[in-house]
């Protein structure tokens, strides 16, 4: 037979349960031994990790530039409805004879709505700069959530804008 030639070599069965229990049993008696089925290391509902296997997360800087960005809608529709409530009674305290003040709860909420809108939309793009950074290593999820968040920042920052200059026009029709 040649050095360089190789035999076949059968595949060899795993050991069958009665075997093992044989291997298992008492000498000295009749009785066997049962054989409890190995138990797996790591629970069937956690999946091993393989190496290099990536671990998605969310960025939760992308999910708070989302809602900083819906956030001044919410605040401005509240305060508006607020403000014009009181306007209202401001044009009811004036006609009765009482002027001194009457605007000053309408400003008050006006003054409130633009600090609050200011400060949620400073949040929306600090939040939505970092969210898309967080995301850029295509690990981290959420890089939607950041772009969203900033265009919703972006629109609520145009109709900010535009209901200041509305808000400012009409108060100067009713103050003069």
């Amino acid at each position: 037979m040649d050095a360089h030639a190789t035999m076949p070599v059968e595949p060899v069965p795993p050991p069958s349960a009665e075997l093992a229990a044989e291997r298992y049993a008492d000498p000295q008696s009749d009785t066997v031994a049962e054989v409890e089925a190995p138990q797996p290391a790591v629970p069937a509902r956690i999946a091993p990790q393989r190496r290099g296997a990536r671990v998605l997360t969310r960025s939760t800087a992308a999910t708070w530039a989302l809602v900083a960005g819906v956030a001044p809608l919410a605040v401005s529709a509240i305060g508006n409805l607020l403000s014009s409530q009181l306007g209202v009674a401001a044009l009811a305290r004036i006609e009765t004879g009482d002027v001194q003040g009457a605007w000053a709860p309408v400003l008050t909420v006006l003054a409130l709505v633009f600090v609050g809108n200011a400060a949620l939309l400073t949040v929306c793009a600090i939040m939505g700069v970092r969210g898309i950074r967080e995301t850029a290593n295509g690990i981290t999820r959420g890089r939607g959530l950041a772009i969203a968040g900033l265009a919703a920042g972006g629109v609520n920052l145009v109709l900010w804008v535009a209901g200041l200059v509305v808000t400012v026009g009409g108060l100067n029709l009713v103050l003069v």
